[in-house]
């Protein structure tokens, strides 16, 4: 899992973004995202699915690329993906 980061005091914006690789029961690879406010449960999620492991892993690596160029941190991960500590 890759748990990422943003935080502005200035802006009172504390965010997570959690990216995972899995697999569903019937053996699709899907890449689960969720986001939201940290601290706080809930957030929203989106998962999409993919016949090929390579494919899931380079969305995923893209996904976090972005994240990244747009100020979000690699942090610790949570014990859940709800922005929970």
């Amino acid at each position: 899992m890759t748990w990422l980061e943003r935080h502005d005091d200035s802006a009172n914006m504390h965010r997570f973004y959690a990216i995972e690789v899995t697999r569903d029961l019937f053996g699709a690879w899907l890449v689960v995202r969720r986001w939201g406010r940290v601290g706080r449960g809930g957030g929203q999620c989106r998962v999409q699915s993919f016949d090929d492991p390579a494919q899931a892993e380079q969305v995923c690596r893209k996904l976090a690329t972005a994240k990244l160029r747009r100020g979000y941190a690699q942090a610790p991960a949570r014990g859940n993906c709800e922005g929970k500590p």
